[in-house]
């Protein structure tokens, strides 16, 4: 973590808790505890101590995981052009889980040039404290860095970095938690040719095409790349064929875009629709967006412009996004657009705080938009009511947590609703001192 402070002990706890789901199962009899280290370790040893680790991740790949299993990665290990690949299943109750083992803080390092560096293809999988994408040589697994196939895995408190999608969630996947994680410099374009086709794609941290994810308190940087087709590309979190997740209390610095959401109107090879309730319900809330680098806070869609062909992308239905704190002082930053005929059934706004350079929001004919602030731009094009367009008064002095409010700012007690017990940095919302501020950050009175 560099320079928010974001995380503290207590946090991580209660996520740990939070990424828990009630069901029925025990772990298996042959529940087993493997150890892997590329340095001293033999693939021929029985991998169940330290002292009898294995050698490569292929061998702990095939090791045949039962439920209540586990995989340790030593620490100062590498394993380059080796995949680690679970494809059995764990419970609930009995999770598999991968994690790091031995002394020092360096994580064990995963590298390769597989389209995924990690593949989750089971369901119930824990995946902790690992780092994760470009190796030192320059070379990095084709696509993601950690890819999702199953359904209720954990991804929490792992480095990941280099990748075209730092966590891809295929489509279909359901309950996946992404949570306390650093995502820094997923900046590869997996296509980025040189015809003008509108096809590249990459620079993404994490890539939903999911339902129901938990992505929480994460920081994200650096996702932005150049593209033959938009100049630049890259988002911290994109949407694409994924509905009813929750993106929350992440702070996302110098990403392309915060967010940009789409569906799809392809059909599957059976003919029946790719994507047959389109993307919908997604909701973020306590997130910081800044950096000089991004561009855009959040982009989404409606159906289609009077007079223009319809969005091939759209519509995204019932994005919801709120107590969110938006800075942005690149010359063409805009803090969210919703084009092509957007409407109150696209998109719902409110309790954020938005100052950036072009233009606040864009929705004409969005009304659901209300207790905002808005500073700073040459244009707002996007109806509501009880908004303010005041200067937020940031403390950028504070070198934590810069967009922390001062006293004096518009925001505090602007809010009429409370959708969250913490704000971004883990302090308790409790209402003891009056009603809920708007952004990410409650003031501290």
């Amino acid at each position: 973590m560099s320079g928010w402070n974001l995380r503290t002990g207590a946090v991580v706890a209660a996520l740990s808790l939070a990424t828990m789901t009630l069901a029925t199962g025990t772990a298996s009899a042959e529940a087993v505890v493997y150890y892997v280290d590329s340095i001293n370790g033999n693939d021929s040893a029985t991998g169940k101590t330290p002292e009898t680790a294995w050698k490569t991740l292929t061998k702990a790949s095939a090791a045949g995981l039962d439920a209540g299993s586990k995989v340790l990665l030593r620490r100062g290990s590498t394993w380059q052009g080796q995949q680690l690949e679970i494809t059995e299943s764990g419970n609930a109750n009995a999770p598999i889980v991968v994690d790091a083992y031995g002394t020092g803080t360096a994580r064990p390092i995963v590298t390769g040039d597989d389209e995924a560096c990690v593949s989750l293809g089971g369901s119930y999988i824990e995946v902790y404290n690992i780092q994760v994408g470009l190796a030192q040589d320059g070379k990095r697994c084709t696509w993601a860095g950690i890819k999702v196939d199953g359904d209720h895995n954990v991804i929490e408190r792992n480095y990941i970095t280099g990748a075209a999608a730092g966590v891809y969630i295929s489509p279909e996947v359901s309950y996946t938690a992404v949570t306390a994680n650093d995502f820094i410099d997923n900046n590869y374009m997996s296509k980025n040719t040189e015809e003008p086709t509108n096809d590249d794609s990459g620079a993404f941290a994490i890539l939903v095409q999911g339902d129901d994810s938990n992505i929480g308190w994460n920081e994200i940087r650096g996702s932005y790349a150049l593209s033959h087709d938009y100049g630049m590309d890259g988002a911290a979190v994109e949407i694409f064929l994924g509905s009813r997740n929750r993106i929350h209390h992440n702070i996302a610095v110098d990403n392309e875009t915060f967010t940009e959401l789409g569906t799809s109107k392809e059909t599957k090879p059976d003919g029946t629709p790719s994507d047959p309730d389109g993307t919908s319900g997604n909701i973020f809330e306590y997130n910081v967006i800044t950096g000089p680098e991004t561009q855009g806070g959040l982009v989404t869609r409606g159906v289609q412009e009077p007079g223009n062909p319809p969005d091939p992308n759209g519509p995204v239905l019932g994005t919801v996004f709120r107590n969110n704190t938006v800075r942005l002082t690149h010359p063409s930053s805009q803090g969210v657009v919703c084009d092509a005929g957007c409407t109150n059934a696209h998109l719902s706004m409110s309790q954020n705080i938005i100052q950036v350079v072009a233009k606040t929001a864009y929705g004409p004919g969005v009304t659901d938009s209300h207790h905002n602030v808005f500073y700073g731009a040459a244009q707002h094009q996007m109806g509501g009511t009880n908004n303010i367009e005041a200067d937020p008064l940031f403390d950028l002095t504070n070198t934590a947590h810069p967009l922390k409010l001062r006293a004096g700012s518009p925001a505090i007690d602007l809010g009429v609703a409370q959708y969250s017990d913490d704000d971004v940095t883990g302090r308790a919302i409790d209402g003891s001192d009056g009603p809920v501020d708007a952004g990410a950050y409650e003031y501290d009175k």
